[in-house]
């Protein structure tokens, strides 16, 4: 889908989050600062209220979860807003859009957007996020490996001899 005017960028999506989270815990801009700081980004009271106004334009990785940290929300509640709905326009790049729910999925590592490859997508992360050394994570492991072979996505092998997990094959 190309972008067309209506949704919101990705930073000011956060911009409006981060405002309302901090008015939310009545945490002044200095405090919300001094949090960011304590956690090692160095921000100040002006560059809070330059972000949140408007003014600064862009936000880091290490920015965005930071402020994440401090407000104490997932990265997620922070790029999507829990309170949209879900098929809301979402701009995920400057030329495409996605429904508020599809990328709500995407961010949550539940599956790809606009026609990415399912077997990709699902090898490069679901695979990789069991710690194969707790029994609930094996069990959990096991149960993502079914799943994904009953949907058609080729066998899993068996995790090596130091308990990871094994590695999607394809059909």
């Amino acid at each position: 889908m190309k972008h067309t005017e209506g949704p919101a960028s990705p930073v000011d999506t956060v911009r409006e989050r981060v405002r309302e989270l901090r008015g939310r815990a009545r945490m002044s801009a200095a405090e919300l600062a001094a949090e960011l700081e304590r956690v090692g980004v160095k921000w100040n009271r002006s560059i809070v209220a330059n972000f949140e106004g408007g003014r600064r334009p862009t936000l880091s990785v290490v920015e965005l979860l930071a402020l994440a940290r401090v407000l104490n929300v997932s990265p997620l509640n922070l790029l999507v807003s829990p309170d949209a709905p879900r098929d809301a326009a979402y701009q995920v790049t400057p030329e495409e859009t996605v429904s508020v729910g599809d990328v709500r999925r995407w961010i949550a590592a539940k599956g790809p957007i606009l026609g990415g490859s399912r077997e990709q997508f699902f090898r490069e992360s679901w695979a990789r996020s069991f710690d194969m050394s707790i029994p609930e994570e094996r069990e959990k492991a096991a149960a993502w490996a079914r799943a994904m072979a009953e949907q058609g996505y080729g066998t899993v092998t068996e995790g090596g001899e130091r308990g990871e997990s094994g590695e999607a094959t394809e059909r």
